[in-house]
């Protein structure tokens, strides 16, 4: 049988979509390059006509769409022209890609399950070697583990393949013991991975997901048991905040109010530092004598006995309970003394699984950065808080118009200067946090348009909303409090291509496919 012209576009068209959603978890170059295939198989197919007809049944994709051309209007007092030309350049997705979704041929429900597992296969592959570097290299920092994009990206696309996994699970048209165990495994490796990559991000917004999962099936009408459901959240909700509670106070209580000793077991004075900073309970600097440290790292390692080293050893025997001495450090294992080596200053830090990681690592960059504002170059969530600020006071001085596009980095650079940060020397950051960005770069225009984009959906298009659909906007908007997820052309396609896939396709709202 002869294979149509239209019928070999749409084919091809099917095929790049689907290697796009297995590339996304893997490749930055490969979703720009398929994406330009798309667009280019998009145009060369050629049957306006019938693109115009499905544009006018959907018009709600240029909803998304025109979220660039109000971008655009940056350009009129934009300073650096050619920062704002590359930055319209690198969000032409924005554009082209919904209306590609809406007026190309509909996806049947074999292809939506198609994309999904190419999703899921690709994020897959992405974990396997990410966990296989963990176990074969030793990891300072857990964040180096996410091999092949940011690790918050990754950890966005780990999110949505569980998402992805449950709902094939429950598809009842795609039925098969075996093809759903599978999915069960991977659900259970890609929450194994979450907790040992334990990016505080991915963790936070996995509990939504949990909690707004219980509530969508709470409200659905056709649940049979909604008290079941509520006791459930209401369990979920209780353990949650009694095993945060229980390390929050773990790590803040202070147990040294009380001075028990003044000397070392060999008789010399310890050191009590009046800063206060408390970490696992104990304070860093109560007992503390650097002499007997210096004495007995020198019998138990062969490397130097300098700064770093000494703050670093002074907090893993804090975090263990231990006095600053030399009776401590003698008691330390081969293993303790390598985690000092490699400057590892936690023995919490080691845990590979639970929160305590994560959090007390949080804790510690709050408590230095209220001892001092100027100390925050090892914390990222600290540099995030000043970025935020430089944002917010950039917004207040130009909250009408903004500061016009491609200018937002170099205004942002600019009010670091201006607050004497610490991280000025830093050029041109983001602002890591989509809504500063949108509203430093386009005024209130923009940020008003960005945020109706958002709401839209669940305004004008509340049939069409699925579970999907809704936990991909989660992830969506959670992950833009702390980042600038569609500056990155990870989350250029969850927002251009994945969301109207989900919304404007008209097999994601048959049975087939509804959740």
């Amino acid at each position: 049988m002869k294979l149509s012209r239209q019928d070999f576009h749409h084919y091809f068209y099917i095929f790049a979509t689907g290697l796009l959603m297995f590339v996304v978890p893997l490749s930055h170059f490969a979703m720009g390059l398929i994406t330009f295939l798309l667009t280019l198989n998009w145009i060369a197919e050629w049957n306006w006509k019938e693109k115009w007809s499905r544009l006018r049944q959907y018009p709600q994709a240029l909803v998304f769409s025109g979220l660039y051309l109000v971008m655009c209007v940056g350009l009129i007092h934009a300073d650096h022209i050619s920062n704002a030309t590359e930055q319209l350049l690198a969000n032409l997705s924005i554009l082209f890609a919904p209306i590609i979704i809406v007026t190309s041929r509909p996806f049947t429900p074999k292809n939506m399950r198609f994309f999904f597992n190419a999703f899921i296969l690709g994020t897959a592959i992405g974990v396997v070697c990410s966990i296989g570097y963990w176990l074969t290299h030793e990891v300072r920092d857990m964040r180096s583990i996410s091999l092949f994009i940011d690790h918050i990206r990754f950890s966005l696309c780990v999110l949505l393949s569980i998402v992805f996994s449950i709902h094939l699970m429950r598809d009842k048209s795609a039925k098969g013991d075996m093809l759903n165990l599978l999915y069960a495994a991977n659900v259970l490796l890609l929450l194994f991975y979450i907790f040992v990559a334990q990016t505080l991000t991915g963790v936070v917004i996995l509990v939504v997901l949990m909690i707004v999962s219980l509530l969508f099936l709470i409200i659905r009408r056709n649940v049979v048991n909604k008290k079941t459901m509520i006791i459930a959240l209401l369990v979920l909700l209780g353990v949650l905040s009694g095993y945060f509670t229980y390390i929050t106070y773990g790590y803040f209580h202070d147990r040294d109010q009380i001075i028990t000793d003044k000397t070392t077991a060999l008789g010399n004075d310890y050191y009590f530092g009046d800063d206060g900073l408390v970490e696992n309970g104990h304070r860093v600097n109560y007992y503390v004598c650097r002499e007997e440290m210096a004495q007995a790292w020198k019998l138990r390692s062969d490397s130097l006995f300098d700064g770093m080293t000494e703050a670093t050893l002074i907090r893993y025997l804090n975090s263990k309970g231990l006095h600053k001495d030399y009776a401590a450090v003698m008691s330390l294992s081969d293993k303790d003394i390598r985690n000092v080596e490699r400057e590892i200053a936690n023995v919490d830090y080691t845990k590979p699984f639970g929160l305590k990681r994560a959090l007390y690592q949080t804790y510690f960059c709050i408590s230095k950065y209220r001892l001092n504002h100027q100390d925050i170059q090892g914390s990222s969530l600290m540099q995030r808080v000043e970025l935020w600020t430089a944002s917010w006071n950039a917004v207040k001085e130009n909250w009408l118009f903004g500061v016009g596009l491609g200018d937002q980095k170099a205004e942002l650079d600019l009010q670091l200067e201006k607050m004497d940060s610490p991280i000025a020397h830093k050029h041109n950051r983001g602002c890591h946090n989509q809504f500063l960005t949108y509203w430093m770069m386009g005024g209130i225009l923009l940020l008003c348009y960005f945020l109706f984009v958002l709401v839209y959906p669940f305004v004008g298009m509340r049939k069409r909303i699925t579970f999907v659909f809704l936990a991909l906007f989660i992830i969506v908007f959670c992950s833009m409090l702390v980042e600038d997820t569609i500056d990155s052309q990870s989350g250029k396609i969850l927002y251009a291509i994945v969301m109207p896939m989900l919304l404007f396709n008209e097999t994601t709202n048959n049975a087939a496919v509804r959740d």
